[in-house]
């Protein structure tokens, strides 16, 4: 957790009088400097998320903190009613700052009209599995890459002023706005967006886990961390610019054409 409160300065002044007498006298100052409280992110299914036509291919991705006690191998996936959890393959996408990503790929077809659920198991706990998620499957895979139909620049912000005010970084972070994407056939379809750095020549290596994951919020995409309670991190090198690969990934992992953004850090705008 991160607190700053208010600052009390106490000053105690000398006061001479004509009489001789000397008398202490102390005054005591409250300054504000901003206070900034902040709690570490809770695990959580980030997709597929209490939906109901989940498909057959879907992939389980949670979020939780980056210094989590918990390991894959404590994260599980299986039917409601059953105690025996899913076989699943794992892999973790980490990009620094409190939290990270975990994806559970199933090693064989979730079954139908089913629904699943996603726990940890912590022996020390009580009760020792904790469900934080649930979904229902349907009745096919998705094989259909999704799309992004459009997408603004990549604008660059920092604050000049960090810590001048509540929970305020110096950033840099970066905002892309007017992203418009759809995954055909599902319109309800759960996306994340992916993001890799890409090396200074503007390679994209998509073979890498990708650097973060992130969500669109009223069609805007925010990379690396806006204020001392984001936990999303994101390791911009000090550069004057950098690259970014930017993809769409459904619930089944297809992931749309990579969009390659330039991102200029030395004219980063102020906040």
């Amino acid at each position: 957790m991160v607190f700053f409160g208010v600052v009390t300065v106490t000053v105690t002044m000398r006061v001479l009088l004509t009489t001789g007498a000397v008398f202490l006298t102390t005054v005591v100052i409250e300054r504000d400097v901003g206070a900034c409280s902040c709690a570490g992110p809770e695990t959580a299914l980030l997709t597929p998320d209490r939906v109901d036509d989940a498909p057959l291919d879907a992939k389980v991705r949670v979020e939780m903190a980056a210094s989590s006690p918990s390991t894959p191998a404590a994260v599980l996936l299986r039917v409601h009613g059953r105690t025996t959890p899913v076989a699943v393959s794992t892999r973790v996408i980490a990009p620094g700052g409190w939290s990270s990503f975990l994806e559970l790929t199933p090693t064989a077809a979730l079954e139908p009209d089913t629904r699943y659920e996603v726990a940890t198991v912590d022996a020390g706990a009580v009760p020792p599995t904790r469900v934080f998620g649930t979904f229902r499957t349907g009745r096919a895979k998705d094989t259909t890459a999704p799309r992004i139909d459009a997408m603004g620049p990549a604008i660059a912000y920092k604050n000049a002023n960090a810590m001048g005010g509540m929970c305020t970084v110096p950033g840099p972070w970066v905002t892309v706005e007017g992203i418009v994407s759809e995954d055909p056939g599902r319109r309800d379809a759960q996306l994340l967006f992916a993001v890799w750095l890409g090396d200074a020549n503007g390679a994209i290596d998509t073979k890498r886990p990708p650097t973060s994951l992130e969500r669109v919020r009223e069609g805007h995409l925010e990379i690396g961390q806006t204020s001392l309670c984001d936990p999303h991190a994101f390791p911009f090198p000090k550069t004057p610019f950098v690259w970014l690969g930017v993809a769409a990934l459904d619930e089944s992992g297809n992931a749309s054409a990579v969009r390659r953004l330039r991102v200029d850090l030395a004219g980063a705008r102020q906040r």
